[in-house]
């Protein structure tokens, strides 16, 4: 049996290299197709194939010659999106198709967009996907029965709580990009609403860039919060870590997720009280008392549930940490989710 998988995936996504290098040590033969720029690839181990500066024509005719010499037990295809549609004019055996919240959530029907996406979906032998729900939305779009569910997964090894030292600050993160769809707004607002109830000091910091960028720092300048709220740009995903078990409290203001979002998932990992917008599948993952849930886009109901956390006695809040952690280890670890992978390759391979 063939252990060699073609992955094609973003290669600027951490979500790519923590999945592929997973597999890297699983003896898999590994090659890596990328139509985005990336560094830290260990070419030692993976053949890595970056189609970013290339038209179609010639990613076309690299991908086929590719295909045919290398007889890949399985072409696993992350994210459908930029250029992924080249494979619809390829004959691809052995297709495993992971669409992302994006792909999926934000598909206008009748599209070319969407008919492409239909199109590879029926291509697939297998769809996984990390939320219930698309199942539902996938089998319609594709009459593809093959779909299992498996979640991107967090590394509770790596992310974990530090000692909880007392603060003189209440500081808040959020780690959502500035685009729209994450209504970072909404936190500015609420901000606005608590400057004066505080009696301890209040500090929010908003990790990540993106098109709002100036509209957002404009908005915070407007309403006077410039001592409480900073913008601390991108960061280095190494130091995630130590940045999460400096906050108190985890804000995702997203107005639609996947599953569950990556940076929630790992502040919940670290211990971090988790207060997300009730969209989605966010119910699950803040039910049994492991966080808190605000209504999608209300300013008025995201300052009344910081307050109520900040409230808390110590007792309550120290349960809610490991409660949260816990949610994690039970339904989100990395190496868990990887190993019902490593799984459906096994089978996958064996069938073909």
């Amino acid at each position: 049996m063939s252990n060699k998988i073609l992955f094609i995936a973003p290669s600027n996504s951490i979500h790519s290299h923590k999945w592929i290098n997973f597999f890297k040590n699983k003896n898999y033969n590994i090659s890596w197709i990328s139509f985005y720029t990336a560094k830290n690839i260990d070419k030692k181990k993976i053949k890595y194939y970056d189609l970013s500066k290339n038209n179609f024509l010639k990613n076309y005719f690299l991908i086929k010659r590719l295909l045919k010499n290398e007889n890949f037990s399985t072409v696993h295809l992350h994210y459908i999106g930029r250029f992924s549609y080249l494979l619809i004019f390829l004959k691809i055996k052995r297709l495993i198709v992971t669409p992302w919240g994006s792909d999926i959530k934000l598909l206008k029907h009748n599209s070319i967009k969407f008919l492409i996406t239909r199109k590879i979906l029926k291509m697939a032998d297998l769809i996984t996907v990390d939320a219930n729900y698309m199942i539902e939305i996938l089998k319609k779009i594709s009459n593809n029965k093959k779909i299992v569910r498996i979640n991107f997964g967090t590394d509770t090894d790596f992310f974990k709580p530090a000692p909880n030292i007392a603060k003189d600050k209440f500081k808040i993160i959020s780690l959502r990009n500035l685009e729209k769809i994450y209504s970072l707004e909404t936190l500015i607002k609420a901000i606005e609403i608590l400057k004066d109830r505080f009696k301890q000091e209040l500090i929010v910091d908003i990790y990540g860039d993106g098109s709002e960028n100036k509209n957002l720092k404009s908005l915070v300048k407007k309403l006077s919060l410039e001592n409480i709220i900073n913008f601390k740009g991108k960061y280095d995903y190494d130091d995630l870590l130590k940045i999460l078990n400096s906050y108190d409290l985890y804000v995702s203001t997203s107005t639609s997720d996947a599953g569950l979002a990556g940076s929630t998932s790992e502040a919940m990992s670290c211990g971090i009280i988790p207060l997300v917008s009730n969209n989605s599948e966010n119910e699950f993952w803040m039910s049994e008392n492991s966080g808190f849930l605000f209504e999608t886009k209300s300013y008025i109901d995201l300052a009344e549930k910081i307050l109520k956390i900040k409230l808390l006695d110590d007792k309550n809040k120290n349960v809610i940490r490991v409660n949260s952690r816990n949610k994690i280890v039970n339904y989100n670890s990395f190496k868990n989710e990887m190993n019902k992978m490593h799984n459906q390759y096994k089978l996958h391979n064996e069938k073909n």
